[in-house]
């Protein structure tokens, strides 16, 4: 089982989303997943929403994660595994791809 300390030590958004679907794949079909890029700090961190197919499949990944829901959707924020520059310390965010819907 991949925790969320196993999903920090991603450091790009390709590679986190690749193993969030593994993830929640134990738990069902994902129907939904947004990952929101920011600076908070001088670290990058990914806020991750997403829906499962059936609510009961999000309260299992809920409480497997220790994680909670906003908004109707599953959230969470990851701080990632990358080393800060120093222009990295001015806010910032950005939404990334996401080829679910």
């Amino acid at each position: 089982m991949t925790t969320l300390a196993e999903l920090r030590q991603h450091s790009d958004v390709s590679s986190l989303k690749s193993a969030l679907l593994q993830l929640c794949g134990e738990f069902g079909r994902i129907t939904r997943l947004d990952i929101l890029t920011a600076m908070h700090e001088g670290t990058k961190q990914a806020i991750c929403f997403l829906r499962m197919e059936r609510p009961e499949q999000e309260q299992q990944l809920m409480k497997s994660l220790g994680v909670g829901r906003f908004g109707g959707e599953v959230v969470f924020v990851l701080n990632l595994n990358v080393t800060a520059k120093a222009d990295d310390f001015a806010p910032s965010s950005q939404w990334a791809d996401s080829d679910i819907y």
